[in-house]
C-alpha cells in the first residue's frame, strides 16, 4: 500500500510561521501603544468634591485598560473621600470609565470659630466630600481641627452618646469644664454638663419640658448637669416703682 504524504516546503513553513509572528506582534503592539486603550475617566455625581480630584484618587485616568480593576479603583476612591455615600467604577471596550459617586451627609460639623470641617464616622476632620452634616458642635476652648486631625476619643464617644440621646436636637456647644449645651426649640437654655449618662438627661429634660409646657410656663434655662437634681430657671418679675 502507498501513503502520500503532502507537506509544505520547509522555507514555506517558515515563512508562514514567520508571517503568523508578525501578526501577533503587531497586535499587541497595537494593544499596548494605541491611545485608544489607555483609559478616559468621566465622573459622575461629584457636587461638593471637584471631578479632578475624585480622578486624580481613583488612579485609573490614563492607565492601559488592562491594567484597570475598577472594584480597586472605588475603593481608593472611598478611601480618600470616606464620607461618601456610594463609590462604584464601570468601564467599557475599548477604555472608557466612569466614576459614580454619591456624595453624603458627616455625622457632624465641628465649628471653631470662624474655622469649620466636617467629621467622618470615625471622628477624623474631613475638608472636602459631605454635602452636609446632620449635627453640629460649636467648640469654644479647643484648637481648630485640621483636616486628618481626629477628635480627642473621649470626646468623641460622649458625643455618640448625645447624639443618640437628642436625635431631635442637631445643634450642641461644647466648652471644656463645662461639657455640652443646646438651645432648647422653645427658647431656653439647657446645660448637660460632660460625663454620666445622656440618656437620663434627656428623659429629665423631655418630661419638664412637657410638664412646664402643660402648665404654660416659660423658664430662661434648665441645669441638668446633675440630671437627679435638675434646676429650673425663671426670668425673674420686673419691679414695679
Amino acid at each position: 500500500m502507498a501513503v502520500a504524504a503532502w507537506s509544505l516546503p520547509t522555507g514555506g513553513s517558515r515563512l508562514a510561521a514567520g508571517i503568523l509572528l508578525g501578526v501577533w506582534l503587531a497586535a499587541g503592539a497595537t494593544l499596548l501603544l494605541h491611545d485608544a486603550f489607555y483609559t478616559r475617566l468621566d465622573v459622575a455625581g461629584a457636587q461638593q468634591i471637584s471631578p479632578e480630584a475624585l480622578a486624580e484618587a481613583s488612579g485609573i485616568h490614563g492607565l492601559h485598560i488592562f491594567w484597570v480593576d475598577p472594584e480597586g479603583a472605588a475603593a481608593a476612591v472611598r478611601r480618600r473621600f470616606p464620607t461618601l455615600q456610594e463609590v462604584a467604577v464601570r468601564c467599557r471596550w475599548p477604555a472608557f470609565c466612569t466614576l459614580f459617586v454619591v456624595e453624603g451627609r458627616a455625622p457632624w460639623e465641628w465649628v471653631s470659630g470662624d474655622l469649620r470641617v466636617f467629621l467622618d464616622a470615625e471622628g477624623r476632620a474631613v475638608a472636602e466630600g459631605p454635602t452636609g452634616a446632620e449635627r453640629r458642635l460649636e467648640v469654644h476652648g479647643l484648637p481648630p481641627l485640621a483636616p486628618g486631625q481626629w477628635v480627642d476619643r473621649g470626646l468623641w464617644g460622649r458625643m455618640q452618646a448625645l447624639a443618640r440621646a437628642f436625635p431631635e436636637i442637631t445643634v450642641f456647644r461644647y466648652e471644656p469644664g463645662k461639657g455640652f449645651s443646646f438651645q432648647d426649640p422653645l427658647g431656653w437654655q439647657v446645660d448637660l454638663g460632660e460625663f454620666g449618662s445622656m440618656e437620663a438627661r434627656a428623659a429629665v429634660w423631655r418630661a419638664l419640658r412637657e410638664r412646664l409646657a402643660a402648665q404654660g410656663q416659660h423658664p430662661t434655662d434648665l441645669d441638668l448637669r446633675v440630671p437627679e437634681a435638675p434646676a429650673v430657671g425663671f426670668r425673674k418679675p420686673e419691679r414695679t416703682p
